[in-house]
């Protein structure tokens, strides 16, 4: 699993002149950088492969705060989580066989 990137306070923080100087090799090996001016952030500048998993943990995030304040949903999860404790399961190929075998 890859590891949650996060906007870690002690990043560079460069001026912003400094963006101009960076060509696109150096932009594809860059660590986040604060970029300021006047000793002011203006932006954060990351690699998008870094953007895009912060992205899909934010969408998870949301999604399980979605479920969790459906109280029929969390309660159907409960269950779930009781039956599987309680070994009431089945397997996939039992799930797959029940279905075939439906008129």
């Amino acid at each position: 699993m890859a590891t949650i990137p996060y906007i870690d306070p002690n990043v560079e923080h460069v001026g912003i002149s400094r963006l101009r100087k960076l060509n696109s090799d150096e932009l594809r090996h860059i660590k986040t950088m604060v970029l300021q001016d006047n000793d002011e952030p203006l932006a954060v500048l990351l690699r998008y492969e870094q953007f895009l998993i912060m992205q899909n943990q934010l969408k998870s995030l949301l999604e399980t705060i979605e479920l969790l304040s459906n109280q029929e949903e969390t309660r159907e999860l409960v269950a779930g989580l009781r039956d599987i404790r309680a070994g009431r399961t089945r397997s996939i190929v039992e799930i797959k066989s029940s279905l075939k075998n439906k008129p």
